[in-house]
């Protein structure tokens, strides 16, 4: 079958809010789901077409220390409705979870498929993130192990903000040092 059907919210029903689902499988078998709605959410275009996308949500504990939470969601193709064939088992994006609780933190990495759609003057994209896989990757001070494996998916409503994504992704990398870098250019040498 060629054709692909789009799920009503890429056709105008969008997401009205960002929030993503957590589904943590432990070695033991059980898995846990946790829903975190994110305050802000942002986006940019590099020259390339691939798309940054971030999502933030801070909670501040009173006497506690002041917990942040980024998703950080970074194209590598875009699938084209109508021209690209998509599905959700397909991988187009990094993801990379973050969480900073005070001088702890974590990290979980991975991929997934990513779909959305920008508004008539590209100031706004409204999406989901289907489904990725992460595993987690760096840790901070003495912060525990959240997930061992671990799958997010989401809808998201981000504003076009480059100063803001790159506030964002300095802050994290200031905390974590510099994400993976993912060289595509043995699959794709028109990417460079």
């Amino acid at each position: 079958m060629s054709a692909v059907i789009l799920p009503l919210w890429l056709l105008g029903c969008g997401p009205k809010v960002t929030q993503f689902h957590v589904v943590d499988y432990r070695p033991s078998g059980e898995a846990h789901g946790y829903f975190q709605a994110f305050d802000e959410c942002y986006y940019c275009t590099d020259a390339h077409g691939n798309v940054d996308i971030v999502a933030r949500h801070t909670t501040v504990n009173g006497e506690s220390p002041t917990t942040t939470q980024v998703v950080h969601m970074r194209t590598f193709w875009v699938p084209k409705p109508g021209r690209t064939y998509a599905e959700r088992t397909m991988i187009n994006a990094t993801v990379s979870y973050m969480i900073v609780s005070g001088p702890d933190g974590a990290t979980f990495e991975g991929s997934g498929f990513l779909c959305f759609r920008a508004d008539r003057r590209r100031q706004q994209i409204k999406g989901r993130l289907e489904l990725s896989s992460l595993k987690p990757q760096r840790r901070l001070g003495s912060a525990e192990r959240l997930f061992d494996k671990a799958e997010l998916s989401g809808e998201f409503v981000a504003q076009r903000d480059k100063a803001r994504v790159i506030a964002t992704l300095r802050e994290m990398r200031r905390l974590f040092g510099p994400m993976p870098e993912y060289d595509l250019s043995a699959y794709d040498p028109d990417i460079r």
